[in-house]
């Protein structure tokens, strides 16, 4: 029996993570479309809420337990915690979200999964899922 292997590039997905963290954190309408496949899904503990626009995306990014710490953040780092593939277009990604100040201390961290589809030689965001 051989050794899996990944069909994804790693290194792209890190770059599309850390491309993801800049994006929202910028509030960057046009950029956040980008990377989001719209309408995508949010998928919560105690609703699902479709995501329709770029506006909707920053406001969900807005909210959560990390949201009023991560407000002062200056940088936002993903940690790429586990990757799963689904076939040969999906990705199930989970993602550790660390919050950093001015100093690069840790302000706030949270973990989401998201189901990533590789498209347009990139990857996009069809749904997100926060991990507690």
């Amino acid at each position: 029996m051989g050794t899996p292997t990944s069909s994804y590039d790693g290194e792209a997905l890190s770059a599309f993570l850390a491309d993801l963290g800049l994006v929202l954190g910028a509030e960057d309408l046009e950029a956040v479309t980008d990377r989001y496949d719209l309408p995508a899904l949010f998928v919560g503990p105690e609703k699902s809420t479709v995501l329709g626009s770029p506006e909707e995306v920053l406001d969900l990014s807005r909210q959560g337990p990390a949201a009023a710490r991560a407000r002062e953040a200056v940088a936002v780092l993903p940690e790429l915690v586990a990757v799963e593939e689904v076939g040969w277009a999906l990705l199930w990604v989970d993602v550790r979200w660390s919050y950093r100040d001015e100093l690069a201390g840790e302000i706030a961290g949270e973990r989401c999964r998201y189901l990533l589809r590789r498209g347009r030689g990139t990857f996009e965001v069809c749904v997100v899922a926060p991990v507690e």
